[in-house]
C-alpha cells in the first residue's frame, strides 16, 4: 500500500492565513490593545487550566495566540509549527505584544515536525492539538499521539480540538442544501479540500486516541453561533463562512444552540474537543458528561 505524501508546508502561505482567518482580522489582531481569545480558544484555554510555572506545548500553534495567552498567564508557553507563514506571524505578534505590554512572557516559537517533537520524555504539563488532527494522515496522527505521550508529564494532559466534526459536513449540510439551495451541499473551502485529509467523527478520534495508548474524554460542543456572533461585521472570508454566519447570529443560531443539546448534536455540532492523559484523570476540568458520544463512540463506523 502506498502511504500519502504529508501535506506540503508552502501550502500554509500567508493565503492560507488570510483564508482561515480573515484578511481584515489578521491586521486586527496585531493593532489590538488587548489580545482576546475567540470562543474556540477560550473554550481551549479554559480546558487547558493554565497556571504559573506550567510547561506548555502547542502544536500547530499557527498565529500564535494560544501560546501568547498561556504565556500571559503565567506559563513557560512553546509554540511549534510546520508553516514558515504561521511563524513569522506568530512572532509578529509577540513582537507587537511585548511593544503594548513590556512585561516580559516566556514564550518560544519554533519550526517543528509534529510528528517528531525534539523535546525530551515527559517534560510538558500541558500540550494541546488546536485544529491539527484533520490535517494529518491517519499513520501521521498516530505518531504525533505517541509523541505526546511521550513527552507529557506523568500527571500532565493534552487538550484536543479538531474541526469539522465529519458527519455535520457529510450528512447535515447535503440535507440542509436539499431543503434550501441557500446552504451549500459542501462547506469545505478550496482550501480545506487540499489540506483536510482526515477529517474526524467520534467514533473515529475514539479509536486512534485508545490506539496510542491514551486515556480519554472526548465530546462535542456548538460553536457555530458563538463564532458568528465573533465575526459579525469584522471580515469576509471569501468562502461559505460569508453566507452561512449571518444565518446564524440571531434566533436560528439559539435554536441551534437548543437542538445541540440533545443527540441531534453527532450531526450539528462541528467542533470535537477532548482531554487526553496517560494515568490518573486530570481533575477540576469544566468537560460534558457527553452521554451521547460515551454511547456512540465505540461503533466500528469509521470513515477512510
Amino acid at each position: 500500500m502506498t502511504i500519502p505524501k504529508p501535506v506540503k508546508s508552502d501550502l500554509y502561505d500567508d493565503a492560507w492565513l488570510d483564508s482561515a482567518w480573515g484578511n481584515k482580522a489578521n491586521k486586527e489582531l496585531l493593532e489590538k490593545d488587548t489580545l482576546t481569545a475567540r470562543p474556540r480558544l477560550a473554550r481551549a484555554l479554559e480546558l487547558s487550566n493554565i497556571k504559573p510555572n506550567l510547561i506548555i506545548l502547542d502544536i500547530a500553534c499557527g498565529r500564535g495566540e494560544m501560546p501568547i495567552l498561556s504565556a500571559e498567564l503565567g506559563a513557560h508557553a512553546i509554540g511549534i509549527d510546520y508553516s514558515s507563514a504561521a511563524l513569522r506571524f506568530a512572532k509578529k505578534l509577540v513582537s507587537t505584544r511585548l511593544e503594548k505590554n513590556p512585561t516580559p512572557i516566556n514564550v518560544d516559537l519554533i519550526g517543528s515536525d509534529a510528528c517528531q517533537l525534539p523535546f525530551a520524555d515527559n517534560s510538558f504539563d500541558r500540550v494541546t492539538m488546536l485544529d491539527k488532527n484533520e490535517h494529518l494522515y491517519p499513520d501521521q496522527l498516530e505518531k504525533m499521539l505517541v509523541e505526546v505521550h511521550r513527552i507529557l508529564k506523568p500527571c500532565g494532559y493534552a487538550v484536543i480540538h479538531t474541526l469539522p466534526n465529519k458527519w455535520v459536513y457529510d450528512i447535515t449540510f447535503p440535507l440542509l442544501n436539499f431543503i434550501n439551495k441557500k446552504f451549500p451541499k459542501n462547506p469545505r473551502s478550496e482550501s480545506e479540500k487540499n489540506i483536510h485529509i482526515n477529517e474526524q467523527n467520534i467514533p473515529k478520534l475514539f479509536q486512534t486516541i485508545k490506539k496510542c495508548g491514551f486515556n480519554q474524554h472526548i465530546w462535542l460542543e456548538q460553536y457555530i453561533p458563538a463564532q458568528a456572533k465573533w465575526s459579525k461585521g469584522k471580515d469576509i472570508y471569501g468562502d461559505n463562512r460569508d453566507n452561512l454566519y449571518p444565518e446564524f447570529t440571531g434566533i436560528k443560531g439559539r435554536l441551534l444552540e437548543l437542538a445541540s443539546l440533545t443527540p441531534l448534536k453527532l450531526v450539528l455540532c462541528n467542533d470535537i474537543f477532548g482531554i487526553i492523559w496517560k494515568d490518573k484523570k486530570p481533575k477540576n476540568i469544566n468537560t460534558p458528561f457527553a452521554f451521547t458520544e460515551r454511547i456512540i463512540r465505540n461503533l466500528s463506523i469509521i470513515e477512510n
